[in-house]
Order: C-alpha cells, then sequence, then structure tokens
C-alpha cells in the first residue's frame, strides 16, 4: 500500500471514530445532570473554560486528541438571556468567522425576548480546520450543560459567513441534537458522502437569512431551493433590503429565532 493510501486509510478510520464519539456525546446531552453550586447571573456575559480531560474525561478526550489535546484550554462566550419566564430557555450554539464567540451586543435584547441562551466558541474562526470548529460546537453544549439548564428539545446552530457554512455542517450531521438552524450570509448543502439522515433533516426547522447586498445571496437562495426540493418543509427566507455581508439587526435576528421556535 503507498503511504498516500496508508495516509486516506488512517484520515478515514479517524472520521469514523470521530463519528461515532461525536454522536454518543450528543446523544448523551438529554440525560445530562446540570451543576447546583453555580449561580448563574441573568442579563449578563460570562465566559466558560475547561480542557477536553475536565469536560469529558481523559478516555473520551483521547478520541477527539488529534483535534483538541485533551489537556489544551478551550473556552466559550456565554449569554444568559434576561427573561421572567418559568420555562427553561432554549439554545443558540453560533459559529462566528472570527476568533472570538463574544456575542453583537445588538443581539442582547433577542435573547432577553426569546429566552434564548447565546454560546460560541472562541479561537474558532475561518482560520481554523472545520473539523475542531464542529468538535467546539458541540462540546459547547456539554460545558454549558454543566453549569446552567436549558431546554434540550430547543438546542439550535448557527453562524455567520464562514461560520454559518459550519453550521450548516452541524445541523445536516447531527439533526437529532440540533433541531433548528440560522445560516447568516453563508450555507452549503450537505455531502452525499457525508450520508445525513435526510428524513430527520427535513423535520427541522432552517432560517436563511441574506441581504440584498450580500455577494452569498445567490447561493443562499440555491440552497434553500435545494432544501426545500429533498423535503425541508419548514425553511424560511430573509433577505434584508441593503445589507451587504454582516450581521443583521435585533428585528431580523428575532424573526429568525422565532421562526425557529415556531412562531412564525
Amino acid at each position: 500500500m503507498t503511504s498516500i493510501k496508508i495516509r486516506q486509510a488512517r484520515q478515514g478510520q479517524f472520521r469514523l471514530r470521530f463519528a461515532a464519539a461525536t454522536v454518543c456525546l450528543l446523544l448523551g446531552l438529554y440525560s445530562m445532570g446540570y451543576a447546583t453550586e453555580f449561580e448563574p447571573s441573568f442579563g449578563q456575559d460570562l465566559q466558560i473554560k475547561t480542557t477536553p480531560a475536565e469536560l469529558f474525561g481523559e478516555e473520551q478526550a483521547a478520541v477527539y486528541g488529534e483535534i483538541l489535546p485533551p489537556g489544551d484550554p478551550v473556552s466559550w462566550e456565554v449569554y444568559l438571556p434576561n427573561n421572567d419566564s418559568t420555562e427553561l430557555p432554549g439554545l443558540l450554539v453560533y459559529v462566528s468567522p472570527m476568533q472570538t464567540g463574544r456575542i453583537d451586543s445588538r443581539w442582547r435584547t433577542v435573547m432577553d425576548q426569546q429566552n434564548m441562551i447565546y454560546i460560541s466558541a472562541n479561537d474558532s474562526g475561518n482560520q481554523v480546520p472545520t473539523v475542531r470548529r464542529i468538535v467546539l460546537a458541540t462540546m459547547a453544549v456539554k460545558a454549558l450543560g454543566r453549569q446552567v439548564a436549558f431546554n434540550p428539545q430547543q438546542i439550535n446552530v448557527a453562524g455567520f459567513s464562514g461560520g454559518g457554512r459550519t453550521a450548516s455542517m452541524i445541523a445536516t450531521q447531527y439533526p437529532e441534537a440540533f433541531t433548528g438552524a440560522i445560516y447568516i450570509c453563508g450555507v452549503d448543502f450537505w455531502r452525499k458522502s457525508q450520508n445525513p439522515k435526510v428524513d430527520r433533516v427535513i423535520q427541522n426547522r432552517f432560517v436563511f437569512l441574506t441581504g440584498s447586498k450580500d455577494f452569498n445571496r445567490r447561493e443562499t437562495f440555491q440552497v434553500r431551493k435545494r432544501y426545500i426540493k429533498a423535503g425541508a418543509e419548514h425553511t424560511k427566507l430573509i433577505m434584508v433590503p441593503g445589507m451587504a455581508h454582516e450581521h443583521p439587526d435585533a428585528q431580523y435576528m428575532t424573526e429568525a429565532i422565532r421562526f425557529l421556535k415556531g412562531l412564525e
């Protein structure tokens, strides 16, 4: 066997181990326990810091070792909504194209009003390998779950630009865990080689958000049409007049989240 074939075989074996480990992680989200000693400050930002070994244990962390060394620190920026509802908040896992995961300041009021927790990994921008970004996004759910209670039936993923493309991979590869997605100025259709569970994917809710001046506008339209052709019934296109390749303001982000919640 040539060195190229050996390398490809090893990469294939790793992808299988990674996929299996990630599925186990996500399936375990629904039975996770929540820490009781942590007193969250709602309506404020916080940062969660840990290592894969602390989060998973040494054995499980070793599975991700080629992506995230077990002892390396990782962190997420979090915003906890200021909402008086007695219902558990939903969750929005955001994939940023930048190195910081800090929330857009205009979105805090959206999270408050919609009772939605925001979490996004630091050091997970477009220059970071996609597989690492996927791991950090899925890890975010577990890391948050150790400290704050949220509704496991309202776990959504979103992203902007290259982060939107990564979010579209996460949403279609793990449709049992992430039941809604917002693709902002960037989205890809799933690859057949990824073997997504199409029957489960098309049950979820998807927002395709772009601007009239966004250079990814036409592609966003096209990918949404492919979702619809594949059988996805719950899709919404939001085109913001005059918006270029940028974050939407609170009005359009509210519209997107309300659609994910089935309110529009």
